[in-house]
């Protein structure tokens, strides 16, 4: 016997809408079976036809919750696979369970137990006889109502997918990271202190705050803010020196102790620093040769590209490159990034949602 999506069965006296159809293998035989999941004409719980034309074995079922198959005798267990689906079902081609089947000493009331990879499922039915299925009708409009929700489910299948795979690249393309200068003219604990002019009229922005807040605690507030997304990060390891440098695609940002004492950050597009090698504001001889060392390490041979080979004071910098190696914050940039981009993944059952295995 075999039906089609919209078929209207009676079934042990009641008639049914047939809304899906899962075949499945069993793995130790390779035999065949056709389960039709049904949703009764006059309304009321779904049920599950089970349909084995090979051993004329026919049953159907419901999923129930919280029974126990003590009293029943194992008859049957072992693997099946789905090898086809149609209509409003929830499997895909290759899902697979593993399968228990108990009998009742009548041999008449069965249950059965579908071990998912996400759960078990439990059904309860009794067996019928061939003539105790027969086709109705065909009743068009519910197989047309039943194929569209079956693509509604695929494509939803479809775009969860495709969010598992691709959302983070997605999130990212969509996600707009604000600047440096945009976190520090927005941040309390940091004031506004003067803009820099250089060539061409652009500008670095100056910022302070207390020292009791420390480098430190300063770089990681700024790599928090910007999501980790960094180009580069470096903290300098000269004796008598405390900065660390920051490239991102478009800005160049330097955090250092002033002359003063005080936590200093100067910001700027990544053009002033090509264009300009002067001293960040207020800092020392030290900090302002890590200033150029870090740039010219980091971006100038990049940035000359970008800006068609234009004049640069970097163009006569004979310092010596910086060899960049892992730090701490370099290490703590990358885990804040792949922390903001990180989408908890939502796992979706993917068996069958109920159904009797015959198992044969």
């Amino acid at each position: 016997m075999v039906f089609k999506i919209g078929d209207v069965l009676n079934v042990d006296g009641y008639e049914y809408f047939i809304i899906g159809k899962i075949t499945y293998k069993n793995t130790k035989d390779n035999m065949r079976w056709d389960e039709y999941r049904m949703k009764p004409v006059n309304g009321g719980s779904e049920k599950w036809l089970s349909i084995d034309d090979v051993y004329h074995e026919y049953s159907i079922s419901q999923v129930k919750y919280g029974i126990s198959e003590w009293g029943y005798d194992l008859v049957d267990s072992g693997t099946e696979v789905v090898v086809s689906r149609s209509g409003s079902v929830d499997v895909h081609f290759g899902d697979r369970a593993q399968f228990y089947e108990y009998e009742d000493s009548t041999e008449e009331k069965i249950i059965s137990k579908e071990i998912w990879s996400d759960e078990v499922e439990m059904s309860e039915g009794y067996y019928l006889d061939e003539d105790e299925i027969t086709f109705v009708r065909h009743d068009k409009k519910e197989a047309f109502k039943t194929r569209y929700l079956g693509s509604v489910i695929t494509l939803t299948f479809i775009g969860i997918l495709c969010l598992i795979m691709f959302g983070p690249y997605l999130a990212s393309f969509f996600h707009k990271v604000p600047t440096i200068q945009k976190v520090l003219d927005d941040d309390y604990h940091l004031s506004y202190v003067t803009s820099i002019t250089g060539n061409e009229d652009l500008k670095a922005k100056v910022y302070k705050t207390d020292s009791i807040f420390g480098i430190d605690k300063v770089t990681k507030w700024i790599i928090d803010a910007i999501e980790g997304e960094i180009e580069q990060i470096q903290p300098d390891t000269t004796e008598g020196s405390e900065a660390v440098g920051i490239l991102t695609k478009k800005e160049y940002c330097l955090v250092y102790i002033a002359e003063s004492g005080d936590v200093y950050v100067q910001v700027s597009g990544r053009k002033y620093a090509f264009k300009n090698d002067t001293a960040p504001y207020c800092s020392t001889s030290k900090v302002h040769d890590y200033y150029k060392l870090f740039y010219y390490s980091a971006g100038y041979d990049k940035d000359k590209d970008t800006y068609n080979n234009s004049s640069s004071p970097y163009d006569s910098y004979y310092g010596e490159p910086t060899v960049f190696s892992s730090n701490t914050y370099k290490v703590y940039s990358e885990t804040v990034r792949q922390n903001s981009i990180r989408q908890s993944s939502v796992r979706t059952r993917r068996s069958s949602g109920g159904g009797l295995s015959s198992g044969k």
